[in-house]
């Protein structure tokens, strides 16, 4: 399917859920969808990341499907060469 999926909201305790309906004619949220993926691949998947893919797309394989994990960012050192370069470049600029 192309497109958004459709959708139904509905009141629970005074906050709006919404209910995606995928291609299986099955039923989700996306607190429940995070749920079953965490439970699945024992990876701990945000909300954030579920909800997106429901609205992407209705097929359950690629919702379900592992998630992945990407490498988290890492702070560059500084060397004392680049320390040296810099201090360089600074007295150059001030010539």
């Amino acid at each position: 399917m192309v497109g958004r999926p459709k959708k139904e909201v509905r009141k629970a305790r005074g906050n709006a859920f919404r209910i995606y309906t995928l291609d299986d004619n099955t039923e989700w949220t996306v607190e429940s969808a995070t749920k079953a993926i965490n439970k699945r691949w024992h990876v701990n998947s945000t909300p954030h990341m579920v909800r997106a893919r429901l609205n992407k797309s209705s097929d359950p394989k690629v919702i379900f499907a592992k998630p992945v994990q990407t490498k988290p960012r890492t702070i560059l050192t500084t060397k004392e060469e680049d320390i040296a370069r810099q201090m360089m470049n600074l007295a150059l600029k001030n010539i």
